[in-house]
């Protein structure tokens, strides 16, 4: 009798110990547990559209567990809290000396994400990337054709094929890389030709009072906009440029703090510096240091533009 006392509790023991981790986030999760999750995996990988769901486990986590460990502004960009449609789901773990990264599908309804967290190894927040989507909209066509390279730096390189109506197979490789506290665009190459979209100002409709504000360039697709932001030195800026016949594109938003008439760009975790510089009725940018996540590899925040006249008001 005494015997079967022992298995049975045994049993029950060994029950307890293979409870499963709450991925809700109803409950608080150690990291340890969360990471659990995720298999480790070697590399290189290739990840598509068709061998997705081999990487991805089924398990299903909660934005509210992703919150225990990164920060809400984080989680929100990677599954919005109001849609109630999206799941996410532990794809694989890449272990490096001094951090490791966790990959994270993301399920919407007619396509699929792959993020991107990297923690250190004290288990510390460093960054996050959206690196690619899959639409099932795309999958299993002859004519298209997406990747998700990661190599054992590690580096993602997403790769994409499409041939067009005329028979010309156009391509597009993205390069991103966790490198100085940040992802950054470390490779660009594409033969497709630029879209001809209009570019809204979204600063445009911002107060012009203080003496710097208005908005300078030389046409409605290389400009700076400046707008009041509190006292007469502070200015919310906008900038766009298009080189090379719109093969090379920057754009950028932030704040500047003006000394007279010289202005640097130079916000806490972005290896981005510029340098704005005013005389007269022009403005002069030049960059100082990375901005690759601003702007093509193969351009740069350079240039001079003029103020532009304010148009009239019709009667």
């Amino acid at each position: 009798m005494r015997k079967w006392y022992f298995i049975g509790l045994s049993c029950i023991l060994m029950a307890c110990g293979e409870k499963k981790t709450d991925m809700s986030g109803n409950t608080p999760i150690k990291i340890n547990d969360f990471n659990k999750a995720f298999k480790a995996t070697e590399l290189p990988v290739r990840i598509s559209d068709t061998n997705l769901k081999r990487f991805s486990d089924t398990l299903t986590i909660g934005s509210k567990a992703l919150a225990q460990f990164v920060p809400d502004s984080v989680v929100e960009n990677i599954i919005d809290s109001k849609n109630n449609k999206a799941l996410i789901h532990p794809l694989i773990r890449i272990e490096k000396e001094t951090e490791y990264y966790l990959l994270l599908n993301v399920q919407h309804p007619k396509k699929q994400e792959i993020a991107v967290v990297v923690f250190s190894k004290k288990n510390k927040y460093l960054d996050y990337k959206i690196i690619t989507d899959f639409s099932d909209e795309n999958k299993n066509s002859r004519l298209y054709g997406k990747s998700l390279a990661i190599n054992k730096e590690p580096s993602f390189l997403v790769e994409e094929n499409k041939m067009g109506n005329d028979n010309v197979l156009t391509y597009e490789k993205k390069g991103w890389a966790y490198t100085d506290s940040s992802f950054r665009l470390i490779y660009f190459d594409s033969n497709k030709k630029p879209e001809n979209k209009i570019v809204i100002n979204p600063i445009d409709t911002l107060a012009t009072s203080n003496m710097y504000s208005g908005d300078y360039g030389s046409d409605a697709k290389n400009f700076i906009a400046l707008r009041d932001h509190g006292n007469p030195n502070k200015y919310q800026f906008f900038m766009h440029f298009e080189k090379r016949d719109g093969a090379c594109v920057g754009e950028l938003k932030g704040i500047l703090n003006f000394n007279k008439n010289i202005a640097t760009y130079n916000e806490k975790g972005d290896p981005c510096i510029i340098h704005f510089s005013i005389v007269g009725n022009s403005v002069r940018i030049k960059e100082d240091g990375n901005c690759g996540n601003h702007r093509g590899m193969t351009c740069y925040f350079n240039d001079n533009y003029d103020r532009k006249r304010k148009a009239k008001k019709k009667k």
